[in-house]
């Protein structure tokens, strides 16, 4: 029993310090007024990664769909002031899109692999993420010390015994 639970505390920490930060996340899209029909959407192109989803707001005055080239989707009329209901992506790749009312009027969501670890790009983070997750961290390094304790205790014990 003692070795499973050092077992336990010795690889729940690397689990836990694992920096896995694969991430679903919604992406809010607009539609907005617009001089030339490529800015209607915005942003355009909208970057998400795979499993994420994407919903899309319509701000003008007039009915507009996000429907996918391929058939792939389609959000139906979005009133004015509406929001469509989300649209999942589950494949990498750049996925164009239209207006059924307005055949002028493109975009693209484009769907890259979903990161193991975070970008080279992005400084430490220090606090806690805004999703609620808390410091990795100082949990890990806890459960290190504790399996490093438990094996010390038990190693005590048996020296203890054997005399």
């Amino acid at each position: 029993m003692r070795r499973l639970l050092l077992a336990i505390a010795a690889l729940l920490p690397a689990l836990l310090v694992t920096g896995i930060t694969v991430s679903a996340a919604n992406s809010p899209a607009q539609i907005v007024n617009c001089s030339t029909a490529t800015a209607c959407y915005s942003p355009n192109p909208i970057r998400v990664t795979v499993g994420s989803t994407v919903t899309w707001t319509n701000g003008t005055s007039i009915a507009h769909t996000a429907t996918s080239d391929a058939g792939v989707w389609d959000t139906g009329a979005i009133a004015p002031g509406g929001t469509s209901s989300a649209t999942r992506f589950t494949t990498a790749g750049t996925f164009a899109y239209h207006c059924t009312f307005h055949s002028d009027m493109h975009g693209s969501v484009v769907v890259s692999a979903a990161s193991i670890s975070p970008a080279a790009t992005s400084p430490p983070v220090r606090r806690l993420a805004p999703g609620g997750g808390g410091p990795v961290l100082p949990v890990g390094v806890a459960l290190v010390l504790l399996g490093i304790a438990l094996f010390a205790t038990g190693r005590v014990r048996h020296r203890l015994t054997a005399r």
